[in-house]
């Protein structure tokens, strides 16, 4: 059995219903056209209100997670994978990705051994 709310959240809840009933008949006097839209900016105004006072501040980035956050690895990869279709369409430009995968590819592992 789920609990009632202690009353000051039902209060709230009451109020909140009432705002939400209040702009319901406006956006139901608007015409046809215009309903789709002001509930559209109705949501973004009540989003934007909202969003403010509950985001908290973000913890400042240091070197060492944006570092950790950013391994050459995963972008050798995929220009490894990206290559090899280029090597069969024009060969030139797929032995440079091909290379500078490599290159990115070695640089990735030495960090991950180095960082740990």
């Amino acid at each position: 059995m789920p609990q009632l709310p202690a009353k000051p959240e039902r209060e709230l809840d009451d109020k909140v219903e009432d705002l939400a009933q209040r702009i319901v008949q406006v956006v139901n006097t608007a015409s046809p056209e215009q309903r789709q839209d002001l509930r559209e900016y109705a949501m973004e105004l009540l989003r934007d209100g909202t969003e403010a006072t509950d985001a908290p501040a973000a913890p400042p980035r240091t070197a060492n997670a944006n570092a950790a956050a950013t391994n050459p690895l995963g972008i050798g990869l995929l220009l490894g994978v990206l290559a090899l279709p280029a090597l069969l369409l024009f060969p030139p430009v797929g032995l440079v990705l091909l290379g500078i995968a490599v290159v990115l590819g070695v640089w990735g592992v030495l960090a991950t051994l180095l960082r740990r």
